[in-house]
């Protein structure tokens, strides 16, 4: 009795441990972006006094950096945030695209009547090695070849780049969630005579949606926060939220330059940016929480 009371103790203990180390975690995270956020919303007279916490009672909320960011004709960020849309989710969906086929056809296709059979293993860890590979190694030959052949500063240029260089992760991801081995519903639609897109489509895919979007939501945030390409391959027309954000609204001009002004620009940006990640991974935990929510009932 005296052990089986000791030990729902240490299990309570345990519990209480465990949720006051992720409480002060999540503070530790959290705490950058309330002051990110109560930055944006300062004059420039309360970013040159004292430190100030509480909206409202501390100072009087100033929504000039936002229309600053969103509604000033030379500095607007909506052009930017559209383009880091359109290419973010469209190199999501075709990075996503790629590796749930490769991942498929190099799993489920019989090639032991040809060579490929045996190199099947070295190709995928030499695909996935190349993600290893600095981005600041390819972004000045990309940038000569683009110049070339006059496809710099495009959406389609960006596309591609960012899908190839995603790739190989999103392959790795991808391997375990659909499997290397036959599934029984997979056998069952080849004995009714389905071909391989229609399992690949309305079998594999449905089955495993949710871990696919997740991974598609991944893809996105590496696209949304890339700099070093974008800032090579973009100048004006494909130019994304982040080469501007660091660029136009430098750290180096907020000390030297604009002051305060330019930092409550640079936090109105940063929160800006945030929220369509943060969106996304709300939704989809929302998905996540519904679909288990489901099986279980």
């Amino acid at each position: 009795m005296v052990s089986s009371s000791l030990r729902h103790q240490s299990i309570r203990f345990s519990q209480i441990a465990t949720y006051v180390a992720l409480g002060l975690w999540s503070i530790i995270c959290i705490l950058p972006v309330y002051w990110l956020a109560l930055t944006s919303i300062k004059s420039t007279a309360d970013l040159d006094q004292a430190p100030s916490y509480l909206p409202f009672i501390d100072f009087i909320p100033n929504l000039e950096a936002w229309r600053f960011i969103l509604l000033d004709p030379g500095e607007s960020l909506l052009p930017r945030f559209l383009n880091s849309l359109i290419i973010s989710s469209t190199s999501a969906i075709v990075t996503l695209v790629m590796a749930v086929c490769s991942v498929y056809g190099m799993t489920r296709f019989k090639t032991s009547h040809i060579a490929l059979s045996r190199y099947r293993t070295p190709i995928f860890f030499a695909v996935i090695a190349l993600r290893l590979v600095p981005p600041v190694l390819v972004a000045l030959p990309i940038y000569m070849i683009g110049t070339e052949f006059k496809i710099i500063d495009t959406h389609g240029l960006l596309i591609a780049i960012y899908s190839a260089f995603n790739f190989p992760l999103a392959l790795l991801l991808v391997i375990p969630v659909l499997s290397l081995r036959v599934t029984v519903e997979e056998e069952s639609a080849w004995l009714d005579g389905a071909g391989h897109f229609v399992i690949l489509t309305n079998i594999l895919v449905p089955m495993n949606r949710v871990l696919l979007m997740t991974i598609g939501v991944l893809m996105f945030i590496l696209c949304w926060n890339e700099y070093l390409l974008a800032t090579y391959l973009t100048y004006d027309h494909a130019e994304t939220l982040t080469p501007w954000m660091i660029g136009q609204l430098s750290m180096k001009e907020a000390q030297t330059g604009g002051g305060s002004e330019e930092i409550s620009h640079m936090a109105a940006a940063a929160i800006f940016m945030a929220i369509p990640a943060f969106l996304l991974t709300y939704s989809l935990q929302r998905l996540v929480k519904d679909l288990v929510g489901r099986s279980l009932t």
